[in-house]
């Protein structure tokens, strides 16, 4: 057995410290000793607290940023490429006689109005990655021009990228829309923005998704759910989850004993609107159903219910009183995007065995337990039994979601 230097080295240190050594001392704890003045010398992290997992964090991303950059000039090629259209036709057009202007406002601004008004609009300056918003959604109109105007299949490579920037979009509408579900004071400059994302919103869902599945359709099943993952976590589980507690803080500001001249400002019925206009562009799509993504969603609607109706009474205050008028809000808006969930759908079998066969049977026993939940058997109004009871139109309203549920499956 041959001994290294280093190892020749190691032992003389170790029996020169062994010299110094006091005597009422033992071994162990002067080696312990040793070691808390002489740390052991290893290489730190470029960070300013020194962290490992800090560093490997920002390296991720600066690697996400790199990846963007990449695909934004990918994007930029596939534009050029494609040869600008020049209007054909060489007989002079005629001249219609003037018409009388008079203004009209659009039902629907398109994409581009939109993100030419978003570019300086003060208001959405100052929102959370407002930057990264705009110029993902840019991204993605260049790229869905660009395939939606050609012919030819839409290419493996042109379906990741379309897929990543979709998923890019998605997570730069979550930073914008997650802090104004959680805000606790409401302003008109926030139901503005509720108008913007829902155009952008519907915009991504309509145009980009259906360019997963023309003339080629391999791979697409896999890289849809990418996009309807996203959908779910970021945009339409915290919608559905956002109605009790918007409803909660909008009647509680309302009637505050303390007065205001300022009336808040009713977020719900354009966060209603935002999750209609993200969702009815999917209702085509017949893949989005073979991936079970409106019965994850009416499971998280479901849920919800279950929780609006406490399990022992209350003592009928104020707030109690408050709340009861909160909890009958959002059962309505929770109820009205089941209905949007439940809607029709065309060209679409599902086996026994299938996830979303399985996921009908869950939702039929959510629907049981919510009916025998919130309507017990008649008892006597004085006795204070059981949990809060639900009125008529409410009860009305979970038995024709029920019904609804029913005549699709």
């Amino acid at each position: 057995m041959t001994v290294s230097d280093a190892d020749r080295i190691r032992i003389a240190v170790a029996l020169t410290a062994l010299k110094f050594k006091p005597a009422d001392q033992s071994c162990a704890s002067y080696v312990l000793h040793l070691r808390s003045i002489f740390p052991p010398s290893a290489p730190a992290a470029p960070t300013t607290d020194g962290s490992w997992k800090s560093h490997a964090l920002a390296l991720e991303k600066d690697l996400e940023k790199m990846k963007e950059k990449y695909q934004a000039e990918q994007i930029k090629v596939l534009s050029s490429s494609v040869p600008a259209t020049e209007p054909s036709g060489s007989q002079p057009v005629k001249r219609k006689p003037k018409k009388k202007t008079t203004d009209k406002i659009p039902a629907r601004a398109d994409l581009e109005t939109v993100l030419a008004s978003l570019d300086g609009r003060p208001d959405f300056v100052c929102l959370p990655d407002s930057e990264s918003l705009f110029s993902n959604f840019s991204a993605l109109n260049q790229l869905t021009s660009v395939l939606g105007a050609s012919e030819t299949a839409v290419t493996t490579a042109q379906r990741s990228l379309l897929v990543s920037t979709a998923v890019r979009c998605i997570t730069a509408l979550s930073v914008v829309l997650h802090p104004i579900l959680r805000s606790t004071g409401t302003t008109a400059s926030q139901a503005t923005t509720l108008h913007t994302l829902t155009v952008l919103l519907h915009h991504l869902t309509s145009s980009s998704i259906p360019l997963l599945f023309r003339k080629s359709k391999s791979n697409a099943n896999s890289l849809l759910n990418k996009v309807l993952d996203a959908l779910i976590t970021f945009i339409f589980n915290p919608i559905l989850e956002s109605f009790s507690p918007l409803s909660h803080r909008y009647l509680a500001s309302l009637f505050s004993p303390t007065s205001s001249d300022n009336l808040p400002t009713d977020l719900r019925p354009d966060v209603l609107r935002m999750f209609q206009s993200g969702f009815s562009p999917l209702v085509s799509i017949a893949a989005a159903y073979e991936l079970d993504l409106r019965s994850t969603l009416a499971l998280t609607a479901l849920r919800e219910l279950e929780g609006l109706f406490p399990e022992a009474r209350v003592p009928w205050t104020h707030d109690s009183r408050v709340n009861a008028l909160a909890r009958k809000d959002a059962l309505w808006y929770t109820c009205t995007a089941l209905h949007t969930l439940f809607g029709p759908i065309k060209d679409c079998w599902t086996s026994s065995g299938s996830p979303g066969a399985i996921s009908e049977g869950r939702i039929a026993d959510a629907f049981s337990r919510i009916v025998s939940r919130c309507r017990g058997c008649r008892t006597d109004p004085d006795v204070n039994v059981g949990g809060e009871d639900m009125d008529e139109v409410g009860y009305g309203m979970i038995l024709g979601i029920m019904e609804r549920f029913w005549a699709m499956v």
